[in-house]
């Protein structure tokens, strides 16, 4: 099985590669919003991620790095119990936000979604909707039809999303009319759309052209006053130029972590440092 692969097993990580507690980044609980503990992930028999405890703080954007492949998404995913969603999955150990675990029985998967939500790789407007309606999608869903409420609502998530004054004569027009980098901070609108606490980010600007990608980039810089982020992104660049923390996945494990400057320049690991010079990945 290859290095980089999707999955794991207990026998097919690297001879020299090993998990010591220095390698992982640790704060105090003060600032920390979200936090796995030994959280692991398995698709029938098959292991995604493994004992990942791993803080993220609040009001800070945490970059993921490392291959495709070694775990980034399955991680981002159960941390809104995305998971939840594939039969096959499984997910062991604990996601707090503000210190209650999102997978304890008396929590509603649909709550923790609004609480924390996603953006995806690709734009997603809903494609028979309109701009409008893609923004209220959700308070739409939960019975909220108060008009005005629903106009206010939209004015500021489009604006938060840096594309109010784009669109605020098109309300009405498809939102798969807009372009590709306008869709997806269309897609970044409506999942603020509900106040969200934290924000994943999976790869948003991989399908953008460079103009758009540095629309993203400045909207990241913005939103993360408001909110917390956790972003995948392959480009290593911009995990150094968008994030103030960076975590280091390879084959389902977080190898390091720690403060984005301090990761490029002078990883502890040797591993970090083939990866973010390009000698593997």
């Amino acid at each position: 099985m290859k290095q980089n692969s999707e999955y794991l097993t207990a026998n097919n990580l690297p001879r020299n590669f090993e998990i010591t507690r220095d390698s992982i980044f640790t704060a105090s609980g003060k600032n920390i919003r979200m936090e796995t503990r030994n959280l692991t992930v398995k698709y029938g028999s098959k292991i995604g991620i493994q004992d990942i405890s791993l803080p993220i703080e609040n009001k800070k954007v945490t970059a993921l790095i490392g291959p495709s492949g070694c775990g980034k998404t399955t991680f981002l995913r159960a941390l809104n119990r995305m998971h939840d969603l594939t039969r096959i999955a499984s997910v062991t150990g604990e996601v707090l936000l503000d210190n209650k675990n999102i997978y304890d029985p008396d929590v509603n998967p649909v709550i923790i979604r609004r609480k924390i939500g996603m953006v995806f790789q690709k734009p997603t407007p809903f494609p028979t909707m309109s701009i409008y309606d893609n923004v209220v999608a959700g308070l739409k869903l939960v019975g909220i039809r108060n008009k005005s409420l629903l106009n206010e609502v939209c004015e500021r998530a489009l604006t938060q999303a840096a594309l109010f004054d784009e669109v605020k004569d098109r309300m009405k027009d498809p939102g798969m009319s807009l372009s590709g980098g306008q869709q997806q901070r269309l897609s970044i609108a409506r999942a603020l759309a509900v106040e969200p606490e934290v924000l994943l980010m999976d790869e948003p600007t991989s399908s953008l052209d460079p103009q758009a990608t540095s629309r993203i980039e400045e909207l990241i810089h913005t939103l993360k006053d408001q909110v917390t982020i956790v972003i995948i992104t392959h480009n290593m660049q911009q995990a150094a130029r968008v994030s103030d923390k960076t975590a280091f996945f390879y084959v389902g494990h977080v190898v390091e972590m720690g403060e984005t400057k301090t990761l490029f320049t002078n990883p502890k690991e040797k591993r970090t440092e083939e990866y973010i010079t390009g000698r593997f990945g």
